[in-house]
């Protein structure tokens, strides 16, 4: 399994819609994955990645997460965290506040069911995670 560096990330070509296809490999080293990318359907990031005890949870200070397995369009694994500068989601490249991801899944997945269990699992994270931030 390739191991890609930050620089061959970058360097992945956009789609039509701007969205990066990274093909399968081992993303462990890259420590900023920008807007709009999409891994694929073989890739391993999930099972590689060290979410959890000795974890930075994306340079936030003091955070918590929780984790919604199995949702979206992907069907993969989102994170939510609660830390000092406010509530987050990593949802696969997207990471942003959970303002940002609840605007982004109503523009992108509205009216379908990918739209209801992303606003679900939202609102789940934020009973599990409640004075947490």
């Amino acid at each position: 399994m390739h191991i890609y560096t930050q620089e061959e990330f970058e360097a992945l070509p956009r789609d039509e819609y701007g969205v990066k296809r990274c093909p399968t490999g081992d993303y462990s080293r890259i420590k900023v994955f920008g807007e709009r990318c999409s891994f694929g359907e073989w890739c391993s990031f999930g099972e590689r990645c060290s979410f959890g005890e000795r974890c930075s949870h994306e340079g936030l200070t003091n955070s918590r997460y929780f984790a919604c397995d199995r949702i979206g369009s992907e069907r993969r694994k989102t994170y939510f965290f609660a830390a000092e500068e406010g509530y987050f989601v990593r949802a696969g490249c997207f990471f942003g506040t959970l303002d940002e991801f609840t605007e982004r899944v109503k523009e992108v997945h509205k009216g379908t069911r990918y739209e209801r269990e992303y606003l679900a699992a939202v609102e789940l994270a934020k009973i599990v995670l409640e004075g947490e931030a």
